[in-house]
């Protein structure tokens, strides 16, 4: 999350400790948990309550992120074939703001800090600054 998303729905926002204008995005990861316990954590967004209050939630703040799928133990060293097997299956290793990946591979997201400008409510003020991109 690179934004607080603040909402009637989640007014603490999905991430309250990130700021627009800082350079960095709050990565929140889960750990195996029960089904239970994660929609515990799910309803919390909608209180005032504390949710990342939970041992299986951890959160960080970040520049950038790389995360890999993870391969079960006692498989080959050949990922790629046992990756786009389970695609092939169905089993999409990927979910990705509800979209499924149909090729499993590193997924590399990262802030690009004074890309765009932007204006509103609670900004700093804003200096005229031609920032580029030259990661694609």
């Amino acid at each position: 999350m690179a934004i607080p998303c603040l909402c009637s729905m989640a007014p603490r926002g999905l991430a309250p400790n990130t700021r627009l204008n800082n350079g960095s995005m709050a990565l929140i990861a889960v750990q195996n948990t029960s089904r239970t316990e994660f929609i515990k954590h799910l309803k919390r967004y909608a209180s005032m309550k504390n949710q990342f209050n939970f041992p299986f939630v951890e959160t960080y703040t970040v520049q950038e992120v790389k995360v890999q799928p993870r391969l079960k133990s006692g498989l080959d060293a050949n990922e790629d074939t046992y990756l786009n097997a389970a695609s092939a299956e169905g089993n999409h290793p990927w979910n990705i703001d509800g979209d499924l990946m149909k090729e499993a591979s590193e997924v590399h997201v990262r802030v690009h800090p004074q890309l765009i400008n932007l204006y509103g409510v609670n900004t700093d003020d804003l200096e005229t600054s031609q920032a580029t991109c030259n990661c694609i």
